[in-house]
């Protein structure tokens, strides 16, 4: 098994400031969530992120690099996610089984967030962050209303 290391606080600061996701944060918020810099973890190529089937109950916000969405037995490539991409949402709100494995497929680095990370920001980041979960969740199942409307699915 894989022994991921985690970003400075400096690093985290550093990364916040280049993910548009984190554009609405005001800067004493960017400060407050990069002192949680051990849930900032550097993954290589390879790594699981998550695998289907699990009962992971994190959600992971890519914040560089790439990662690769695995579905099935044998596993078959789904999409390729970029930074400032929010992967397990789903399962972190459903306490439902991930539904597919998400591998690095090059050096990248997640905000790792549990239940007791969110219970420790201040309620104005926590919600921002639910907003920005929210939106992103919103925008995925339109694009893939019209990767279906168009017969792309």
């Amino acid at each position: 098994m894989t022994v991921n290391k985690t970003l400075t606080a400096d690093q985290a600061r550093d990364i916040l400031e280049k993910v548009a996701l984190f554009d609405d944060l005001e800067p004493e918020e960017k400060e407050i969530l990069s002192l949680f810099n051990w849930c900032f973890v550097v993954y290589q190529p390879g790594d699981h992120l998550t695998n289907e089937d699990s009962l992971d109950k994190r959600f992971f916000v890519l914040m560089s690099g790439l990662a690769n969405i695995y579905k099935g037995d044998p596993p078959q490539l789904i999409t390729q996610l970029k930074a400032g991409e929010i992967i397990g949402e789903i399962s972190f709100l459903t306490n439902e089984p991930r539904t597919a494995s998400v591998i690095a497929a090059a050096k990248c680095s997640a905000l790792v967030v549990d239940q007791a990370l969110l219970e420790k920001l201040p309620i104005s980041l926590r919600e921002k962050l639910k907003d920005q979960i929210i939106l992103k969740m919103a925008q995925r199942l339109n694009r893939m209303n019209n990767r279906l409307t168009l017969g792309h699915l």
